[in-house]
């Protein structure tokens, strides 16, 4: 006959985090589909990280440090938790452009609205235009723009075929940094970090929430499509981001109930 000891054992239930967390973003996704209209998933996490709205704005009561209120310090010490089990578990995905990219609080992304750089140097003129059909990179003579030096058309944004391109090969090598450096004010996005050191030299989240807020947003995205895409190894620490992720998750959904 089993005793309480054998009970005991048993208080540590192995939770599968991985589908809760799932669970609770169908909740989340049928949210922000009755709120917004576009298409895409990305467009309106775009929106919600940018806007003011009661999800953001949820996150953003619960991040004041003046709210000392039980949920708001359970929220900040799983926000905390889930920082620390990022670092551990390495969890990557390849949502955006298809470049592998680890999902980090030092690294949120930032949609870039700038779509086109041009600009005379020296004796040439230097033009990289994004839009949804790709990129095209032209470089010209400043006094008669008809005669290209290099045309480049592109269906993704990608810094590194330009390197490999025979004609780019052949320009200046002036010529070939100011033609990165106009390449680079048009990509799709910017990192931010929402991570500084103490004064004991630990790390912890900056004091400015709508930051937070969005690299909050960003990240549980990001983890939504790599547990989507099977880019997670379901291993222990990976089951403990999930487990932090479902519990910031879950508590914003239920300030919208």
């Amino acid at each position: 006959m089993p005793t309480y000891k054998d009970w005991i054992k048993e208080i540590d239930l192995n939770i599968d985090y991985f589908s809760a967390f799932i669970k609770a973003w169908i909740a989340f996704n049928s949210w922000y589909r009755s709120e917004y209209t576009e298409r895409s998933d990305r467009e309106i996490i775009e929106k919600i990280k940018m806007q003011n709205n009661r999800f953001k704005g949820y996150i953003e009561t619960f991040l004041d440090g003046n709210n000392n209120s039980q949920k708001a310090l359970v929220f900040r010490e799983s926000l905390s938790k889930l920082q620390e089990a990022l670092v551990n578990a390495t969890i990557a995905t390849q949502e955006r452009g298809g470049v592998t990219q680890q999902i980090s609080f030092s690294e949120i992304a930032i949609n870039n609205p700038k779509t086109i750089a041009e600009s005379d140097y020296r004796q040439t003129h230097y033009k990289v235009q994004r839009s949804r059909q790709g990129v095209i990179t032209v470089v010209s003579r400043k006094n008669n723009p008809t005669v290209e030096l290099f045309r480049f058309e592109q269906e993704v944004y990608d810094e590194s075929a330009l390197d490999i391109h025979p004609d780019f090969k052949k320009l200046g090598v002036e010529q070939q940094g100011q033609c990165h450096a106009f390449y680079k004010e048009v990509q799709p996005y910017n990192t931010e970090s929402v991570l500084t050191k103490d004064r004991e030299n630990n790390i912890i989240f900056i004091s400015e929430r709508s930051k937070v807020s969005r690299g909050v947003i960003e990240v549980l995205y990001l983890l939504r499509c790599s547990l989507m895409h099977g880019e997670v190894y379901p291993d222990t620490n990976s089951n403990e981001v999930y487990k932090y992720a479902y519990l910031l998750l879950s508590a914003i959904l239920k300030e919208l109930n």
